[in-house]
């Protein structure tokens, strides 16, 4: 029963594929449409590329505009980078400025002791 059915469809199906043919190809108004579709479908590709090279060239401008950008920041960000290596060297160095006086002030003043303490030793 299935192979009958089956075989009736397969036959069904090749009967509209020819009628389908014959009017497309042997009848005057089925070679107008088959004519129209072909020129639809021409029609269609060729709005598709033109859109496709306008969407590229979109895309293309976009691109360069993104890389523009990051070019910017990275610039920015080297400079920020820069500003703030300088601050912490200038910090470091009013630090070491200041260590150094602290330790020539506390060898002055242990200098001073040291003095001291002799001259005590002295007079006893």
């Amino acid at each position: 029963m299935k192979n009958k059915n089956g075989l009736i469809t397969f036959a069904l199906v090749g009967l509209a594929a020819g009628a389908a043919a014959y009017y497309f190809l042997a009848t005057d108004d089925g070679k107008e449409q088959l004519e129209r579709a072909n020129k639809g479908v021409k029609d269609l590709t060729k709005s598709i590329k033109e859109l496709s090279k306008k969407e590229a060239k979109r895309a293309a401008k976009f691109a360069k505009s993104a890389k523009d950008e990051l070019e910017n920041l990275k610039g920015k960000a080297v400079e920020k980078g820069k500003q703030v290596a300088d601050a912490a060297s200038e910090k470091a160095g009013k630090w070491a400025d200041k260590a150094s006086k602290a330790v020539n002030d506390a060898e002055g003043k242990a200098e001073d002791v040291i003095d001291k303490a002799k001259s005590e030793l002295d007079k006893a």
